[in-house]
């Protein structure tokens, strides 16, 4: 059987807890802002390798969310806590509504282009195929027989 930690040993986790969640959140702040430069420029090909990482650091800003909750066991966060992590979860929180608003419109507007592209190969198609007299009756051509030649001659 395993025993708790001490509470006062949890305690004492809080304040390097804090500071981590706080990083973490700056870290995300930082990534979502240079996916959202990169989306706004255009360099969408580049936004592939930040995949990694934010999905890295989204877990690890979850277990130390956890983790910070856990140590407090219940009990309210000291004001410096609170200030702290204000600080840090409001400039995370306009980055991610920054970053999903960047995204929407990125898709919206690539939506748009492929449905712009694909009305124009439909309509070139349909003036390629399109009937026509000169494609319905096909170029003239006289070709003479063996025995249309003997009879001409």
């Amino acid at each position: 059987m395993t025993s708790a930690a001490p509470p006062n040993l949890i305690q004492d986790e809080i304040p390097a807890l804090t500071e981590e969640l706080a990083r973490l959140a700056e870290g995300l702040t930082a990534l979502l802002t240079r996916e959202t430069e990169l989306v706004r420029a255009m360099r969408i090909t580049e936004i592939g390798a930040l995949q990694d990482d934010k999905t890295n650091l989204t877990a690890l800003y979850q277990k130390t969310f956890k983790a910070l909750i856990a140590a407090h066991n219940g009990q309210p966060f000291s004001l410096a806590v609170k200030e702290r992590l204000a600080v840090s979860g409001d400039r995370l929180g306009a980055a991610v509504t920054d970053n999903e608003l960047t995204l929407r419109v990125g898709r919206v507007a690539t939506e748009r282009l492929i449905t712009t592209i694909v009305a124009a190969v439909k309509e070139q198609q349909k003036s390629v195929t399109a009937y026509t007299p000169q494609q319905a009756a096909g170029p003239r051509r006289t070709f003479m027989t063996s025995a249309a030649l003997d009879r001409h001659m």
